[in-house]
This record gives C-alpha cells, sequence and structure tokens, in this order.
C-alpha cells in the first residue's frame, strides 16, 4: 500500500509514452470533449443569463451613458477657497 508512490517514483518513462496509440487517442479525444463541452457550458450560461433579463423586463445599462461625465462632476465647488476680506487681514 505504502510501496505504490516509490514504484511510481521509479519509473523512467511516462505514463503517455506507455499508452498504446489507440488509447492516446482516446484520451486526447476525451479532453478534447471536455474544453468543448465547457466553452458550452459557458455559452449556454452567457445566453441563459440574456434570456432571463429580458424575461423580467430589465434594460441593460448603456455604457456610453456611464463614460460621460463632465470633467468637474468628481470635485465639490468652489476648489479655490475664498478670500478672506476681513479688515483685520489687510491691517497685518
Amino acid at each position: 500500500m505504502f510501496d505504490a508512490p516509490w514504484i511510481l517514483a521509479q519509473q523512467t518513462e511516462s505514463v503517455w509514452s506507455q499508452l498504446d496509440p489507440q488509447t492516446r487517442a482516446k484520451v486526447l479525444a476525451t479532453f478534447a470533449g471536455l474544453i468543448i463541452l465547457g466553452f458550452a457550458m459557458m455559452a449556454l450560461t452567457w445566453l441563459g443569463g440574456r434570456a432571463t433579463r429580458r424575461y423580467m423586463g430589465m434594460e441593460r445599462k448603456s455604457r456610453r451613458e456611464e463614460t460621460e461625465f463632465r470633467p468637474d462632476d468628481w470635485a465639490h465647488k468652489p476648489l479655490v477657497p475664498p478670500l478672506d476680506e476681513s479688515p483685520t487681514a489687510e491691517s497685518e
């Protein structure tokens, strides 16, 4: 039971090279199928989300509305504090 890692560590050939060509082709086809299945699941999830949003009547936010801002929107006015026009400031 505990000899399995030791035996696997002593192998000089990789597992991939030990497989016959027919089994290698099956393994590659399985990996390709899993990748295609993953992309299909992502696409169906995205399409399902779009259909759900459309069914619920939620409108999509426009990206242009979010990026259109005025340069002065980020700061409170006035940026420069008002000058103190008290008579004591002039006498000093």
